[in-house]
């Protein structure tokens, strides 16, 4: 038999209506989901480590490695013109799960 957990209510006070408003819009565009649902989802990924960070944080290596080896804008969209192109011709090949 599966263990069940032990769900809490959680109370967020000082949210403005505007980003009350935000969010619904965020949710309506993004997910088939409640609010509920929405954030349960944010705050497992955030405390579970699971979320892909800030664009910032993932663009972080980036950033590094340009200046280190610094490129023209050319060789920049010659180089993702091309990982591009290998990722659909990937895709194209993979069997459909």
């Amino acid at each position: 038999m599966p263990q069940r957990t032990k769900s809490h209510v959680v109370k967020v006070t000082g949210i403005t209506d505007n980003l009350l408003h935000l969010l619904d819009e965020r949710v309506k565009q993004r997910h088939s989901t409640s609010r509920a649902e929405y954030v349960r989802e944010l705050i497992r990924r955030d405390v579970l480590g699971e979320g892909v960070g800030t664009f910032r944080e993932i663009l972080a290596p980036v950033h590094a490695a340009s200046k280190q080896h610094p490129q023209s804008e050319e060789e920049l969209e010659a180089y993702f013109d091309q990982v591009r192109e290998e990722v659909y011709q990937d895709r194209k090949v993979a069997p459909k799960q």
